[in-house]
């Protein structure tokens, strides 16, 4: 019985050891093709903005204006240092390029328009990073925000949340929760026959993400999900919590919230407030501050605000996160 079965293995031990040869060589043969795997972290906004820049020139893809930033040893775009000052207090902004400021010069970010309601008494750090989503905040709050200690931190959640996408941020950093998502991830990120076998099989297979209301006929993710918010925002929470800090959510607005009064669908706002409520938190949601105003956004790049959009929002957060009032005009009675 023995004798009789091992020639049988042999063979299947040896089809098995073709097969892997086979892919191999179709895997080093795509790969002089230049083929690359599916994932690519530069196209998902997973980076960091250079340290040190002094009045930079920068400009995008969707860009037809040159704006200046500049950048300190972290790479934020503020000159707030690590050091706290005795008496000073001070908020963190964090959110991805809207918050940064893309598009303006500095001066002209949200922060900045925060910072004019608070005065000197209050630093204003803007954290804002171009294209991360939550999860991403979470990871850079870790790495770099932790060190400055804010007494609050507003997170403003991203629109790039809900983007469907190969593998989900908190994958790229921890990996796959399961088996299905470990397999998922393995093949998205170091197989290039399965990019080919890509497109063959499903559609929009040339887009690193998707939106929601996308028909995407492969499997997709968010790119965060509500448990990864929730498992990025409560790691942010205890840590914030050895100094005392506290960590507040919300939204700004964006393009459709300007241009049409009833505003956008955020499909993470009831998640949002049911966090907010279960840690007795009211959000931070300015998305509504400059509903019919004119000259808000971007001519060239509707997805960011101008200036004086950017100023808007960051006093709307004052008043509703701080209930700051404006001092009275010069001359006038308190």
């Amino acid at each position: 019985m023995t004798r009789g079965r091992r020639p049988t293995a042999v063979r299947a031990a040896l089809g098995l050891a073709f097969a892997v040869v086979l892919l191999a060589i179709a895997e080093v043969g795509l790969q002089i093709a230049g083929v690359r795997p599916a994932y690519r972290v530069e196209d998902l906004g997973q980076w960091r903005v250079a340290a040190n820049l002094v009045n930079h020139p920068t400009n995008g893809p969707r860009d037809s204006h040159t704006f200046a930033v500049s950048t300190n040893a972290d790479g934020l775009r503020t000159t707030v240092r690590r050091a706290r000052t005795p008496g000073v207090r001070r908020i963190a902004v964090m959110g991805d390029s809207t918050v940064f400021g893309w598009g303006v010069n500095d001066g002209e970010t949200v922060a900045d328009g925060l910072q004019s309601v608070v005065g000197a008494g209050t630093e204003v750090l803007n954290a804002g990073q171009p294209g991360y989503s939550t999860t991403m905040m979470g990871w850079f709050f870790g790495e770099v925000l932790k060190g400055y200690q804010p007494d609050v931190t507003v997170v403003l959640i991203p629109m790039h949340d809900t983007n469907l996408v190969l593998v989900s941020d908190r994958e790229v950093l921890n990996g796959g929760a399961t088996l299905f998502a470990r397999v998922r991830v393995g093949l998205a990120q170091q197989s290039r026959i399965y990019q080919a076998l890509r497109g063959f099989l499903f559609d929009y297979t040339d887009k690193a993400w998707l939106l929601p209301d996308q028909d995407a006929t492969e499997p997709r993710v968010p790119r965060v999900s509500d448990a990864e918010r929730g498992a990025a925002l409560d790691d942010m929470q205890r840590e914030m919590a050895n100094w005392g800090g506290e960590l507040r959510i919300g939204y700004l607005p964006f393009k459709g919230d300007i241009e049409d009064r009833a505003g956008m669908q955020r499909p993470s706002r009831g998640w949002a407030e049911a966090w907010g409520e279960a840690h007795g938190s009211e959000l931070v949601d300015v998305s509504q501050c400059c509903a019919g105003r004119v000259g808000l956004v971007l001519a060239d790049d509707p997805g960011h605000l101008t200036r004086e959009g950017n100023l808007l929002a960051g006093e709307a957060i004052a008043t509703n996160l701080l209930h700051f009032e404006r001092p009275p005009a010069s001359g006038a009675s308190p």
